[in-house]
């Protein structure tokens, strides 16, 4: 018998989650006393053998202020990861079809440690505890495939006094085929990430709204980011002004976690 095993990793990607474990909240925020709860379910028909683990890392952006995430940054790990005072109950476990176990995590306190918001990332690894697929060919061989799926969510603490805020270098906006595009050089002050969410409306000469656009945004150091705001394909040439409002506000994190912000307002002029 030959075995093929197959590591399929996703990170949030709920469409494909969901034939196996889901996960929520998928968010973590460890209360006063360090505590913090995630669920995991099991939505297959199989039962699925679950392994959870900790790594640093945040979003930070590629050369054109695309989104990418950051695994390997050994100085903010050290200035505001969690590292190893968190730990969770159970570690890995075996889960039934339709069962959902509760995951607690467990943050130690550090005194010496300067107020602000930590963090990690928390990987939940799940695959069947049997082979989910078995061929048998006329030869004898047969060939087995286990699909192992991950996937990577955030936990926070807050420790002491907690701001946040966003100042911006230098902001940009230029059209992209059917896009309004926004080229910002942004860093985060205070002492803890910018979590929220970003307003954009495009409005013409006359006050027209032509475009409305809304996304979550997670901003932790410094950087370029760069958005992409829909405009209809049949817009008329002119001059248009974008309205950019970045606020600590997002619908799938209460604002009793979220550290508190001024909303921060942008406009920019573009033509084309």
């Amino acid at each position: 018998m030959k075995s093929l095993i197959l590591s399929i990793q996703f990170l949030l990607v709920f469409g494909i989650v969901q034939a196996q474990v889901s996960l929520a909240p998928t968010t973590v925020f460890a209360d006063a006393n360090g505590i913090g709860t995630m669920y995991v379910s099991n939505g297959s028909d199989k039962p699925q053998e679950v392994n959870i683990s900790f790594l640093f890392g945040y979003p930070g952006n590629d050369a054109d202020g695309n989104l990418q995430m950051i695994y390997s940054d050994s100085i903010r790990e050290n200035q505001a990861g969690l590292g190893d005072r968190i730990r969770t109950f159970p570690k890995s476990f075996i889960l039934a079809p339709g069962q959902q176990q509760a995951v607690r995590f467990q943050v130690r306190p550090d005194r010496n440690r300067p107020d602000g918001m930590y963090f990690t990332r928390v990987k939940v690894a799940s695959n069947e505890q049997t082979a989910s697929v078995e061929e048998t060919t006329t030869e004898g061989i047969s060939t087995q495939i286990s699909l192992r799926l991950e996937q990577v969510i955030a936990v926070f603490q807050k420790n002491g006094e907690t701001s946040t805020g966003l100042e911006f270098k230098e902001i940009a906006a230029s059209r992209k085929e059917n896009f309004i595009k926004v080229e910002s050089k942004f860093t985060v002050s205070g002492n803890s990430p910018f979590l929220g969410s970003l307003e954009a409306v495009v409005k013409s000469n006359s006050g027209e709204i032509v475009a409305r656009h809304q996304q979550t945004v997670a901003m932790y150091f410094e950087g370029l980011r760069s958005y992409s705001i829909p405009i209809p394909e049949d817009i008329t040439p002119g001059d248009y002004e974008v309205e950019l409002l970045f606020k600590t506000e997002r619908s799938d994190i209460s604002s009793s976690d979220l550290v508190q912000s001024p909303p921060v307002r942008k406009k920019l002029s573009v033509t084309f």
